[in-house]
Order: C-alpha cells, then sequence, then structure tokens
C-alpha cells in the first residue's frame, strides 16, 4: 500500500529503499496537479504525472529539513 504524500515544491522524500529525492517543481492543467519534477542527489531530473507520484511510497524526509534549517540560522 503506498502512502501518499502531497509534493511540495523544495521538500525533500525518502523512499522505501532509502533513496532521497527533492520536488524541484510540480505542473497544474486545469488546475489540477498533473505533473511533479522530480530531482535525485546526482543531480538528475525527472517529470513523472501525478498517478505515478502517488504509487511513489515516500515520508517527508525531515532529518535533510532539520540539518537545512541549521545551516540557515547559522548563516545569520
Amino acid at each position: 500500500m503506498s502512502i501518499q504524500q502531497k509534493p511540495n515544491v523544495g521538500s525533500w522524500y525518502i523512499n522505501l529503499t532509502g533513496q532521497l529525492l527533492k520536488v524541484w517543481a510540480v505542473s497544474y492543467s486545469d488546475a489540477a496537479l498533473s505533473k511533479v519534477v522530480v530531482e535525485y542527489l546526482s543531480g538528475s531530473r525527472v517529470v513523472i504525472d501525478i498517478d505515478q507520484w502517488n504509487l511513489l511510497d515516500l515520508e517527508i524526509n525531515f532529518e535533510k529539513i532539520a540539518r537545512r534549517k541549521k545551516v540557515e540560522e547559522s548563516q545569520r
């Protein structure tokens, strides 16, 4: 069973195999979310449709977010 996560631009997600991916952009068609551009740690980007996104077993990666906030705070 899939864990459906809303694709938030700039957020990092982790799949069941431990692979990290970031939502780089989203696209809408007729006011409905239709495409998601994901970026992997390697830098490669892939466009997937929202149906494919909803099949991915993803969890938001809070560790990555916490580290990013810590770096941002230290730069102030």
